[in-house]
């Protein structure tokens, strides 16, 4: 084969390869931004309140994580309910393969806490 068939051959390839990576990036945004608009939208404070207003101290904390968890994720977090999982609902890590890590250190870094890693892989959901 000669010099550019070869050329063309591997820049189809990498063509191919990089739609497939982006479809599936897409596909996962998707599908997270589905299950998000099934709920009703609530902001940072709001969802604090909501689903940890049993004392005004639970609920800002519960809206500072929201905060840090909306940097590590490229959509709105406006109908995020407290059991959906970062990995099964959210797709953390199929967007990012470091987003969770990342979302540790920002929590690390946000509240000046240690998170050792066997805490922080229990960590499914925003609940826990």
């Amino acid at each position: 084969m000669d010099y550019y068939l070869k050329l063309a051959l591997l820049g189809g390839g990498v063509v191919v390869i990089g739609s497939g990576v982006l479809l599936h990036e897409w596909s996962n945004r998707r599908r997270a931004k589905r299950l998000l608009a099934t709920r009703p939208a609530l902001d940072p404070t709001a969802f604090g309140r909501a689903y940890f207003g049993q004392s005004g101290r639970r609920a800002v904390l519960a809206a500072q994580v929201r905060e840090a968890l909306a940097e590590h994720v490229p959509y709105k977090l406006d109908g995020l309910g407290p059991d959906d999982a970062f990995v099964r609902d959210l797709r953390m890590d199929e967007l990012d393969s470091m987003s969770t890590a990342e979302l540790v250190l920002s929590l690390e870094k946000r509240f000046g806490i240690d998170i050792p890693a066997e805490d922080a892989q229990r960590i499914l959901t925003f609940r826990e």
